[in-house]
């Protein structure tokens, strides 16, 4: 049976909003309809959702998340995903990479074996693969990652790691100053590679974008920021008028004056919004273990006991959705491509998500003019609907 979403305001990816509704056929976008169409249609053979006057955008992708509800994506693959699919979907997200904190090289290639044969959960968020942050990543900014895994690239490894992964590790984070990463991009364009936990000047950071980077991962946090005399990677990112830049807007990682300073001068088309989300994530408030540190959450933040280091953040996708709006004043179109359209090209997979359009998977959401999530889909069924 067909599902018509009706009466909604479209926001589609693909230009300015507008009134409508989406035709949903075997899990995928049948047609995406003005509402002059829809006005034509016959719908008796239908199940019709009205969507009451609210906002239809495409289902929010987080590609850089590292766990929830109690679950860390380093320990029991399977688990971890069913569990944190589940939840996302409450939360407006439809679509997921697990991010990895730096681990043993055996124990990675071991994680990726077991997320290659993954199953995708029944009735949660699309498990889309793995982001890799690391182990080629610097030691002076390593935040809370394990010195003693960090180091510089080796083929060899990196050809297991894939071997292991079978097609599933979609992003890895790298220091482009590290010794052999010329080769290392050089050596697949199967997966995106992005900048972080670096120390580059801004002239290497500019010399990775130009081996193969597509940006950087989690802009401002853990690398060598915009010194007058000193330009970092920092610095980069606002030279290069192409690269992506994550940006995790929950108000404490990046200052809201910067995330306006930043938003102005990159705009909707290069900011990816991100969680970088930790176990504690729609936990209560407390104690967790995150990258093997002891960690005290305390509402959306999390700072590691013994230093006070931020470790992580425990909003949601949608949070920061609306923080950006809040912060900036960004409109829905403009959220669209920073929390939708840009992570899929970052993750692979635009042919299939991302925006609103015939073929793709029919991932969307009804939020209402306060950014409140009403329903979720999840190819193409109705799989969270608020109370």
């Amino acid at each position: 049976m067909e599902t018509l979403v009706k009466d909604a305001v479209v926001h589609s990816g693909c230009g300015a909003g507008f009134q409508g509704g989406i035709l949903i056929r075997e899990g995928k976008i049948e047609s995406v309809l003005k509402a002059s169409e829809i006005a034509r249609l016959n719908t008796e053979n239908m199940q019709v959702v009205p969507a009451e006057g609210f906002h239809v955008l495409p289902g929010l992708i987080d590609i850089h998340l590292h766990g929830s509800y109690g679950y860390d994506f380093i320990r029991d693959p399977q688990t971890a995903i069913d569990h944190v699919a589940e939840g996302l979907v409450r939360e407006g997200t439809t679509s997921f990479l697990a991010s990895l904190t730096v681990v043993p090289h055996g124990e990675l290639c071991r994680l990726l074996k077991a997320y290659s044969q993954a199953v995708q959960p029944k009735d949660g968020a699309c498990f889309l693969g793995v982001h890799s942050e690391g182990p080629y990543l610097s030691r002076e900014y390593k935040a809370l990652m394990d010195e003693t895994c960090l180091r510089d690239p080796s083929l060899r490894e990196f050809k297991e790691m894939m071997d292991a992964g079978n097609g599933c590790l979609k992003i890895m984070t790298i220091a482009p100053e590290r010794k052999g990463m010329k080769e290392l991009l050089a050596s697949c364009e199967d997966i995106t590679f992005l900048m972080g936990h670096s120390a580059a000047s801004c002239e290497e950071a500019l010399q990775g974008l130009s081996w193969g980077a597509k940006g950087f991962t989690h802009l401002y946090n853990a690398m060598s920021q915009h010194g007058h005399r000193t330009p970092g990677c920092v610095t980069a990112a606002f030279v290069d008028d192409k690269a992506f830049c994550e940006l995790i807007v929950d108000g404490f990682h990046v200052h809201p004056d910067v995330v306006r300073a930043t938003w102005r001068n990159l705009g909707e088309k290069r900011i990816v919004l991100i969680t970088d989300a930790m176990l504690g994530r729609g936990m209560e408030d407390g104690s967790y273990v995150f990258s093997n540190l002891e960690c005290e959450k305390r509402g959306n933040t999390v700072q590691v006991k013994a230093t006070g280091r931020i470790a992580g953040s425990a909003i949601t996708l949608l949070d920061a959705v609306r923080n950006m709006h809040e912060f900036c004043g960004c409109d829905f179109d403009a959220l669209v491509q920073m929390a939708c359209v840009n992570p899929s090209v970052l993750a692979g997979v635009q042919e299939s998500k991302g925006t609103l359009e015939a073929g793709k998977d029919a991932d969307l959401i009804v939020l209402d003019d306060d950014f409140r999530l009403i329903r979720t889909f999840v190819r193409g069924k109705n799989v969270y609907t608020a109370l």
